[in-house]
């Protein structure tokens, strides 16, 4: 990404700004910003153990985003976030609007390789294996921390655990000023938030509310798959050249109460008129949408003693899943066979409940010991679905007029309803047998009522090498388990689900360096080696069909480096490179899709009663598939800014740029299913209004 003389003289006078308005807000007290605002401080992390350590010697890789922090990058989302991550990708993926995540060259459909937790609850979904459905809508401003841990972890948390753990920490303690924020901007995006609490009899209260809409970027589709039949069948059924549907509109409301030992927490979410940009067969679909919505309660209680703490925590989840309108294929498709198009209607629902306990002793021995189990049963129920289509050896075959389905013969997945039971007991056990050196082992045994047990093993040896250095030698592994959608396709066209599907696995193995030379200068280097065993990989049986097998398997190895430079109280240089090769020994090709090299730059400047801040990212070299025609992805690079001015204690201003040089971006597809890659967005401005009362 080459920055011109003008385009940098640009940057430098943006940064300059507050000196030249300094009197202007002379007003105001300055506060000094704290130094984990600026992002070098040892946070506080409890995802690398499961109870709260120095971020320094935590027995994992792990990034702790903080509420200032989250607000001070301009993120309007958990996406945001991640992009800030050494690691992660986000690529725009053919189907829907939620991203692909890509984390040290791995992906998935639904970015099944990640395990999302709400205040330490997995939010895991059945159907689809989606890990952020459940998770939904969260309001920004309720979020305290997101902790994120790179590397398997099922030894603590169990499934899903594979390549990285996300747990978003929302507040508990009521904020000083209830605040109301309004925004908008390109794309037809509009947003409002609330965040507000206080005390109510010997509880805290604290509750947040967000409604965010957008039209999204609805990239120009030159070509679909539906082109592709079309030359096949001498028709003309295709909808491009148009545009893809990104609109998405959500809400989402929560409430915490906490009193002594116990803590209570409900929260909706609803997501409406979902757009599927190019469809979910790869042709132009610009009214098919999808609507879900997630009801979450739980109470948690603790108990501690002098040496001693048990938590326990009860959460129940129904949630509603619901497809309108969904076209795999336009009218006119398969040489006139389907004049409406191959459509269909699906209304699902998931019930969940969830019991999970952990004690943790810490006498006076040298042992920091940690067990517990938790129970869970969840049920999903097909409860409507309508289409004109079957499916036979994996072609789509007209079913006639466009009818309810009612025949569980018929059915997307062969039965109007589904359960699933988990039972799993862990131990941990942190052994400072030196006051330097802590080993840390763990194991935990999962028992899967669908596709059976599992045991993941994990350990940690953490050296302080010196005060300022700190050398973790880390082990671990991690699985996740096949979807409904993987074991029980049936009538969903080229998909057949394989009922005999087992987990996939992946063993990691971490060297970590933590060095700290001075208060104003910091960086993490993380080296990594991983293999896989079992992953789930679709294979062509012959014709128009494919099925999930247990086939795939990976090989590779990368490095993360992030520093930090505290230029001076008010202004910081942050910087994060990632590097990753993995191959697919089934090919003996690059995994593809992931970028081999990821870089970041931002540098940030806090002076009342102004914010300023400039970030480019980077995205180099990738692979395709092995499988895939085109060809090598190109390279890109965007440079972001964002400035927030302070008018009074009661009142701030913020604008944001995205790609502010208004690059012209194709963001490479991942995997085959659609014929062409997906532009991204150009130049976007949003801007938000702030109060505090």
């Amino acid at each position: 990404m080459a920055i011109s003389n003008r385009q940098m003289r640009f940057i430098l006078i943006w940064l300059a700004a507050p000196n030249a308005v300094a009197q202007e807000g002379a007003g105001l007290q300055e506060p000094i910003p704290r130094t984990s605002d600026l992002f070098v401080a040892d946070e506080v992390v409890s995802i690398a153990s499961g109870h709260s350590q120095g971020e320094q010697t935590a027995p994992a890789v792990t990034s702790v985003i903080t509420a200032q922090q989250i607000k001070d990058t301009g993120a309007r989302n958990i996406y945001d976030v991640l992009r800030t991550v050494p690691g992660f990708f986000l690529g725009q993926p053919a189907i829907g609007t939620q991203p692909a995540i890509s984390v040290r060259g791995f992906t998935s459909n639904f970015n099944q390789n990640i395990l999302v937790m709400l205040d330490d609850v997995p939010q895991n979904e059945q159907v689809f294996g989606n890990r952020f459905a459940m998770l939904g809508w969260v309001p920004l401003d309720l979020i305290e921390r997101i902790e994120i841990m790179r590397g398997p972890g099922s030894a603590l948390y169990g499934a899903d655990a594979y390549s990285a753990v996300i747990n978003v920490i929302t507040r508990r303690a009521p904020p000083e000023k209830s605040q109301v924020t309004l925004g908008g901007g390109s794309e037809a995006t509009r947003t409002a938030r609330y965040l507000g609490g206080g005390r109510l009899g010997n509880a805290d209260v604290v509750g947040g509310l967000e409604y965010y809409e957008t039209d999204g970027s609805e990239p120009p589709i030159p070509v679909d798959s539906q082109t592709l039949l079309d030359g096949l069948f001498g028709t003309h059924a295709s909808l491009v050249p148009g545009h893809g549907n990104t609109h998405q509109q959500h809400l989402g409301a929560h409430v915490n109460a906490t009193g002594g030992a116990w803590g209570l927490m409900l929260r909706f979410t609803q997501s409406r008129d979902i757009g599927l940009l190019t469809g979910f067969a790869g042709a132009l679909d610009p009214n098919g949408h999808l609507d879900t919505s997630v009801i979450e309660g739980g109470v948690s209680w603790r108990a501690q003693g002098r040496d001693w703490l048990f938590k326990a925590q009860l959460n129940g989840l129904f949630s509603l899943y619901q497809l309108h309108n969904l076209s795999y294929f336009p009218a006119g498709a398969f040489g006139g066979a389907f004049p409406d198009g191959v459509r269909t209607n699906v209304k699902m629902e998931e019930r969940r409940i969830r019991f999970q306990n952990k004690l943790e002793y810490h006498g006076g021995s040298k042992h920091f010991l940690s067990a517990g189990f938790g129970v869970e049963s969840a049920k999903t129920d097909l409860i409507y679905e309508s289409r004109n289509f079957r499916t036979v050896n994996g072609q789509i075959v007209p079913l006639g007029l466009y009818q309810d389905i009612l025949d569980p013969a018929l059915m997307a997945v062969g039965s109007p309803g589904f359960s699933n039971d988990l039972y799993y007991v862990f131990v941990q056990d942190q052994w400072n047998f030196n006051p330097n050196w802590t080993l840390t082992w763990g194991v935990r045994y999962d028992r899967y009522s669908d596709f059976g047990d599992i045991v993941s093993p994990r350990a940690a040896l953490v050296w302080a090498a010196a005060p300022e250095l700190t050398v973790k030698a880390l082990y671990g592994r991690g699985f996740r388990g096949p979807s409904l959608i993987d074991r029980e396709a049936k009538h969903i066209p080229a998909l057949q689900g394989n009922p005999a599907l087992t987990p996939e696995k992946l063993d990691s193995f971490e060297l970590a360096f933590d060095y700290r030379p001075s208060d104003v200068l910091a960086a993490r280097l993380n080296l990594y080696h991983q293999q896989t065993e079992d992953q789930i990989r679709l294979q062509n049986s012959g014709g128009f069909e494919y099925r999930p097998e247990n086939v795939g398997q990976q090989k590779g190895h990368g490095l993360e480096l992030e520093a930090w430079w505290t230029l001076d109280p008010r202004t910081q240089l942050y910087g994060a490179y990632a590097y990753q090769d993995n191959t697919d020994e089934t090919t003996g090709e690059d995994a593809g899709y992931t970028p081999h090299h990821l870089a970041l730059l931002r540098l940030q400047h806090k002076r009342a009663p102004w914010l300023l801040s400039v970030q480019g990212r980077y995205v180099g070299a990738r692979d395709r598939l092995a499988e895939d025609p085109l060809p090598p992805a190109n390279t890109y690079g965007f440079l972001d800014a964002l400035a927030r001015y302070q008018f009074s204690p009661a009142l701030e201003a913020g604008v944001e740029v995205r790609n502010l040089l208004d690059k012209h971006v194709d963001d490479a597809r991942f995997g085959t299913g659609f014929p062409g890659d997906i532009p991204l967005p150009g130049r976007t401005f949003y801007f938000s209004l702030t109060g505090f009362f």
